[in-house]
């Protein structure tokens, strides 16, 4: 019996940069079990498409540049909304390329991004964390000012994995703030519409 693949369950929170400190510190009410600063890194995002036909179907093709390296990405919704979801991440681009074809008629398999136009490019600052020894706590900064926070956990079940997720951020009410929120992809494009309305 072949093996479960992992899926990537994360939910997407606010969170106040005066707080950041108090997180780093592990002294806020109540405090972690255990926290792990882990790194702090940039990295650069395009995303790409072609009259929103990926995206308007759950995939978003994203290649990331990174410590001088270059990762093709196919990001795939399993189930979910921009706020707590589920996604397949695909890496080998064979498989990517299979993934994409049936929706274009046009594709360039020769080109690094397969002949489909630049949707969105910006920078993020990432601050990553581990939480009580299982949770990956992210805090992303962009460079057209949105900030965003994921936590994440690699999991075979994903309703368990919500259920541990919403679970955990509830014991931490202090930093996991309640509200509408915005993914980064979706707040460049609101940002680039308002931009362009002007």
């Amino acid at each position: 019996m072949a093996a479960k693949r992992l899926l990537e369950v994360e939910s997407k929170f606010l969170f106040k940069p005066s707080l950041v400190a108090t997180l780093q510190s592990n002294t806020g009410n109540p405090a972690f079990k255990r926290l792990e600063a882990l790194s702090t890194h940039s990295f650069t995002d395009s995303y790409h498409d072609h009259q929103d036909v990926l995206s308007s179907n759950g995939i978003w093709l994203r290649q990331r540049k990174d410590s001088g390296s270059t990762t093709l990405e196919a990001k795939v919704r399993i189930s979910g909304s921009y706020t707590r979801s589920t996604f397949d991440e695909i890496t080998d681009r064979d498989t990517i390329q299979g993934l994409i074809r049936p929706y274009f008629h046009h594709l360039k398999p020769e080109m690094e991004d397969f002949g489909l136009g630049l949707l969105a490019e910006f920078t993020t600052t990432r601050q990553e964390f581990r939480a009580d020894d299982k949770f990956a706590v992210v805090l992303d900064y962009t460079d057209f000012g949105h900030s965003v926070g994921e936590v994440e956990i690699m999991a075979e079940d994903e309703a368990k994995a919500h259920e541990e997720i919403d679970g955990f951020m509830a014991r931490y009410p202090w930093f996991f703030m309640k509200g509408k929120v915005e993914g980064k992809l979706e707040a460049y494009l609101r940002a680039k519409a308002q931009d362009t309305a002007i």
